[in-house]
């Protein structure tokens, strides 16, 4: 197979999540000589399947790669970056939390440390930051992504999907979509994960800046306020 094709495989399966991942790949292919390629192409299979699929295994790696480093932005929250987006990292287990303070309170609370996480990483964008030079949306993925807190985060402008155990235990399903794919390297196959993604275009807006208000004077009115301060 030629490079031309090859490199329009990979093309083909670029995302606005990874496009910067397929860019760096693509960079690698034209500094690769003809016959390393050729001998590539032989060890992964010579047809667009086995290439495409060679392909998804490298982006989901390198993904997940990105996704290992992890930065404090308040008590609650972390943040890696992946291609284009700030990938926002919830806690996955709650059931202390909720045990002692209810199912309610600590969704109301999650949410509250979320939106606050939002306007620190919005204030280190607009300040220059390097790390989120270029990147242009907030990106979430969590087994606590279910339920009320996707349908909060829907009413907050996000975009949202929910992926359940079912569908991940489904080796076709997963292998046709790379986010199922990252669901299910990250968290395996036995949680529902949910997803969630907003661009900062959005969240600049008067309009959802207004929501952002009154869901704070939502959560100080139940008396939910930061525990911990990070240093930005």
């Amino acid at each position: 197979m030629e490079r031309k094709k090859i490199k329009e495989i990979l093309m083909s399966m670029r995302t606005q999540e990874n496009e910067e991942l397929v860019n760096n790949i693509l960079g690698k292919l034209d500094l690769m000589d003809e016959d390393s390629i050729q001998k590539a192409i032989t060890k992964v299979g010579d047809n667009e399947d086995n290439i495409r699929k060679f392909f998804e295994s490298k982006l989901s790696e390198r993904r997940q790669n990105n996704n290992d480093e992890k930065f404090p932005i308040n008590g609650m929250f972390t943040y890696g970056i992946s291609g284009n987006c700030i990938h926002l990292h919830l806690p996955v287990d709650l059931h202390k939390q909720i045990r002692e303070e209810g199912l309610s309170r600590t969704i109301d609370t999650v949410n509250f440390y979320l939106l606050d996480a939002i306007d620190r990483i919005q204030r280190l964008k607009n300040n220059g930051f390097h790390r989120f030079k270029g990147k242009d949306s907030i990106y979430m993925i969590s087994p606590a992504l279910v339920g009320k807190e996707l349908k909060t985060l829907e009413n907050l402008d996000f975009t949202t999907h929910l992926y359940r155990k079912k569908d991940l235990k489904n080796k076709k399903f997963v292998n046709d979509s790379p986010e199922a794919s990252l669901a299910t390297k990250i968290f395996g196959e036995d949680k529902n994960i949910g997803t969630a993604l907003i661009s900062f275009d959005i969240i600049q807006t008067e309009e959802w800046q207004k929501k952002k208000r009154d869901k704070y004077k939502e959560f100080e009115e139940k008396g939910i306020a930061l525990e911990e301060k990070i240093k930005e």
